[in-house]
């Protein structure tokens, strides 16, 4: 009588039907960021420009708005019809460039610093500065709405100073422990050779009866 193996092996199954993880590629340096306006390079729409929809770094991929679509069927879900659709599927990042706002073209870009210090990008074919779009964050709109609870840090706690180097450096290890346990530390080496000897009596010079 054959046994069927998975009854055996019920992890079998579970290892052949998982989904494969992609790994996660070394980091690179990033001048794309979400909302900026790129152009495609490579591909079926080459030369059209679009919006940054979002940015994939462990794969190295953006998605482009309204470009590089494929259809895909969607599944019905929540009341919702299901269907084909047109869905942006990703793009790695060589495949698009940074479009310099001086003349709507694509450039290559590279890193620059403002008379502040401030990092910037800046176009190898105009040295335009090429501004980072307004960041909208997904949680709260501005800091203003945001309403404390009582896990967070309160502004007050983050303010105040519990650390004085300069108290804390010039002090060894002997003496953080002496000062933490209130000990008297005994003379250092330093302190051993600034402590006078002692006087020693004069050895007794021989007289001329004595000698005599």
């Amino acid at each position: 009588q054959l046994t069927n193996m998975a009854t055996l092996r019920p992890w079998a199954d579970a290892v052949k039907n998982a989904k494969r993880l992609r790994p996660t590629l070394p980091p690179i340096p990033w001048k794309i960021v979400k909302g900026d306006k790129v152009e495609i390079l490579a591909g079926k729409d080459a030369g059209k420009q679009g919006i940054v929809k979002e940015v994939i770094r462990r794969r190295h991929m953006v998605k482009v708005e309204g470009l590089n679509l494929c259809r895909r069927y969607v599944p019905p879900q929540g009341g919702k019809e299901g269907g084909m659709f047109s869905q942006e599927i990703p793009t790695h990042v060589s495949n698009v460039m940074l479009v310099d706002p001086s003349d709507g073209k694509a450039t290559p870009v590279r890193f620059g610093h403002s008379p502040d210090g401030e990092k910037m990008r800046v176009s190898k074919r105009t040295d335009h500065v090429i501004p980072k779009p307004d960041f909208a964050r997904k949680d709260w709109k501005s800091r203003d709405l945001y309403n404390e609870s009582a896990r967070d840090t309160k502004g007050s706690a983050a303010v105040k100073v519990t650390f004085n180097a300069s108290d804390a450096l010039p002090l060894t290890f002997d003496e953080v422990m002496a000062k933490a346990f209130k000990l008297d530390l005994k003379p250092t080496l330093k302190e051993y050779a600034a402590i006078p000897s002692p006087s020693t009596p004069a050895p007794p010079t021989p007289s001329a009866s004595s000698s005599s």
